[in-house]
Order: C-alpha cells, then structure tokens, then sequence
C-alpha cells in the first residue's frame, strides 16, 4: 500500500508532536486512554463547556458500538468487520476495542471467531494498534484512507477478507471529520456500493438539531471550537445524516440517539447535552436492491450464507428513516 496522505479537510495524521490536539487522542482522553497530552485534555475542557457531557457521550458512542457487534456477530452471524477510522486503541483492560467485542460474543466458538481489519490514515495509530494485536491473529491493523473505497480491494486489505460474504463496515466517530467539499455522502455510498449484499454499515455521527431546537447553540459552540482546534468536526442535520444510508435497509429502531439504540432498559438519567448531540444508526445492504423500497411488510432476512453463522432480524420499511420507529426485535 501506497503512502496515505489526508485530503484537505481532513484532521491532519498527528505524528508526534504535542503541540496542537488531535482528533484520536481527544478521542482516547474521553475514553479513558493515557495516550493524550495537555493539549488534548485542554480541548476536551473546552468542549465539555461548550456542550458538557463529553465522556458520557463517548461512552455511549461506544456502548452502541458494543451492543451492534454482539447483534452483528451473535445474532446475525458477521464473521468479518472493517472499522474504519479506529484511532487509538482503548485499553485492554477495558475489553471495548471491536476485536474484543466480537470475540466474545455470546454463542460464538473461538474457532469461528471473527476476522476483524482495523484502518486508520495515522501511522502513530497503526503502530499503537499493531502492537496490541501482535499475537492476534484474527485482528489487524492497516493503514488506509478511508475517504476512498476502493480501498476495500487493496490487497493489503482484501487479502484478509472474503468479499464473496458480508462485511460489518464501522463509521463510528469519523465522518463528521470529513469536510463538504470532500462529498461526505458520496464517500459513503461509495463504500455502500463495493461492499458485499447482506454487509451492514455502523455509523455515529455529530448532531445539530437546527435552530428551533434549544440544543442548537450548544451545537454551534461545540463545533466552533472544533474548528478553531482541529479543523474538523461538522455538526450535521438529521436529514444530512438521514441521507448517508440510502439504499439501505435501517435496522430497527432506526437514526436515534446511541443510548436509544437497543439498550439494556430505560434510561435511569437524562442524556447529557453532549449525548444528545449525536446520532447513531445501522444499515443493511439487500441483496435484492427493490427492497429498500418494498411494500409496508417487514423484512425478515436470513444470512444464510457458508461463511456466515444463520441468525434472522427484522428491518425498517423504506430508506434511511429520520425518525425512530418501534418495530419488534429478534429474540
């Protein structure tokens, strides 16, 4: 594989220097990491008082990450996942790194354990996850851009993945990095387009929900201090965020908040403000395409494939819905 360089628009890779915040060790200080110097802890002050509740929304972030790839790999049977944009990896002992939560998906043998490709344009990042995952041999970390697909084919990357099966594609925390004039959808649905029928995308995303709404200030300030420290991080429309799973099937319930999103029970706390200004879904590319537009019936899809577990699951009607729907979920 070829030299990565960021495109403009991008957060540039952070290499070492320890001046100016990055967006994977912001990342990693709200996560818990120790990977991070003052100048990430300082922006993460200053986004906590532009929209407090930074680290609770973090963590909802990835307790959705947690609760998709146990239905992706338990319930459905993904035995493959890209994860792109990883970052810094979150300490071991915390057992939240997608490698660790798909390997210990319930019901799964360690001898089917899932195949899981890490990408990020950072070399510092790659070099901090290829060092966690050296004696894993299911587990790899690449360097790539994730603004191309065709990435997907790399051999770098293809070479540890069946393309004949269905792919579980992660997006989580990443594309609200990427600038308008890059095409940020179009970028998606490139993805959407090289990947496998029956793959899914995971996608948490950077919400404004417009001026009429009292959280719309706390977006504008947020995003503004963004800007001013990385370059990056655009909050974006549900209708934006709506759009970037077109042509697929929305998992049940639908674009909603990460904590909203199959959890354990109620909510015993109202969301922080920083909770609240994200959104997070779950798309399912047909293998059939007529079904993104198929009849009010529900979806009921068997991944009955040879190198997939057979799980089942029920979809919402229609394209990417921008609101929550009930529908029953799989047993």
């Amino acid at each position: 594989m070829t030299e990565v360089v960021p495109p403009l628009g991008l957060q540039k890779i952070m290499g070492v220097a320890a001046i100016s915040p990055s967006i994977s060790r912001v990342g990693n200080r709200v996560l818990g990491g120790k990977d991070n110097y003052l100048a990430d802890q300082d922006l993460v002050i200053e986004l906590e008082k532009s929209a407090p509740g930074q680290y609770a929304a973090a963590w909802a972030s990835r307790e959705f990450q947690q609760r998709v790839l146990r239905y992706l790999a338990g319930t459905v049977g993904v035995r493959q996942f890209l994860d792109l944009g990883a970052g810094l990896p979150v300490p071991e002992a915390r057992r939240v790194n997608t490698h660790q939560i798909v390997n210990f998906a319930r019901g799964i043998p360690e001898a089917d354990r899932p195949i899981v490709v890490y990408v990020d344009n950072d070399p510092i990042c790659v070099a901090h996850g290829r060092a966690l995952l050296a004696t894993n041999e299911q587990s790899h970390y690449l360097l790539g851009d994730l603004t191309d697909p065709n990435l997907l084919h790399d051999p770098a990357v293809s070479t540890y993945l069946d393309l004949e099966c269905p792919v579980g594609v992660l997006l989580c925390g990443v594309m609200h990095h990427v600038d308008e004039n890059l095409d940020p959808a179009g970028i998606v649905h490139g993805w959407i387009e090289v990947l496998p029928p029956g793959s899914f995308l995971v996608l948490t995303h950077l919400f404004d929900p417009g001026p009429n709404n009292c959280l719309h200030e706390y977006a504008v300030s947020c995003q503004a201090r963004y800007l001013e420290a990385l370059g990056s991080g655009w909050f974006r429309t549900r209708e934006q965020i709506a759009g970037f799973f077109d042509s697929l099937r929305m998992v049940t319930p639908g674009l909603v908040r990460p904590g909203d999103w199959w959890p354990g029970g109620p909510s015993l706390r109202p969301g922080s403000v920083a909770e609240r200004l994200l959104l997070a879904g779950v798309g399912w590319k047909p293998r059939d395409p007529a079904d993104v537009t198929r009849g009010p019936n529900r979806l009921a899809y068997n991944l009955a494939h040879p190198c997939c577990c057979a799980g089942s699951h029920r979809l919402l009607t229609g394209k990417a819905s921008s609101r929550s729907a009930r529908i029953d979920r799989p047993a």
